[in-house]
């Protein structure tokens, strides 16, 4: 019979599982620990594991909102940071790039791992991963508006659209020389922050009205002195 845990153990046992479940996805994803592995290391025996979580797939999802907020943070710092609307988007998104190639289990995020994970998890455990990425990004966006970050008609979609593209990008440029890479972060980023900031001719928001502190064509030319 599993044994009973108090309050304090149970917290100590929670934050071991998921260390080893984050672990395991810098490893090689969900198939590179078994509940027993999973169990062992955070001390608890195989069948206590499931006074935790009712499946390995509910542990790893848990996982993986954690490394999500994570990776969010770098854009919830965006507001802070100096510079033009189009200069603070593009130091973002090389910092998310470096976030996700600096860490495996950021990289782990992928379509198949989420796919695996919505086919194996009760309907009700998706829609609150889905709804609460919604609410993430909705805050993130609403903080970059409010911080003259966004153009005119760019909002949560858009953004979440840019952290999605940094993802499925930073897949296959793992296997290119260093600059290549760089170059290629180098060009994305600047792309990104160009067609959210609404700089002039970028796409959505394009044009001399966009919130970009008014200064368009001044991003521009700041990008090519500092480049």
């Amino acid at each position: 019979m599993p044994t009973a845990f108090d309050e304090r153990e149970r917290g100590a046992i929670r934050e071991r599982l998921l260390a080893a479940a984050v672990d395991a996805l810098r490893r090689g994803g969900l198939g590179a620990a078994s509940v027993a592995e999973l169990a062992a290391a955070a001390s608890i025996a195989k069948g206590s594991f499931y006074l935790f979580y009712g499946s390995k797939e509910e542990l790893f999802m848990d996982a993986l909102e954690g490394i999500e907020r994570d990776y969010r943070a770098v854009f919830e710092a965006a507001p802070a940071l100096p510079g033009t609307a189009f200069e603070r988007l593009r130091a973002t998104f090389k910092a998310a790039f470096d976030k996700v190639a600096s860490d495996p289990a950021v990289a782990s995020i992928d379509g198949r791992t989420l796919d695996r994970l919505t086919r194996a998890l009760p309907p009700e455990r998706v829609a609150r991963h889905v709804e609460g990425d919604a609410a993430a990004m909705a805050a993130i966006a609403a903080a970059w508006s409010a911080a003259g970050l966004l153009g005119p008609g760019v909002g949560a979609a858009e953004l979440a659209g840019a952290g999605y593209a940094v993802f499925l990008l930073s897949t296959g440029l793992r296997s290119l020389p260093d600059e290549l890479r760089a170059s290629t972060v180098a060009v994305t980023a600047r792309g990104l922050a160009m067609a959210l900031a609404g700089v002039e001719g970028s796409g959505p928001g394009s044009g001399p009205g966009g919130r970009d502190g008014g200064r368009g064509s001044d991003s521009r030319s700041e990008e090519r002195r500092t480049e």
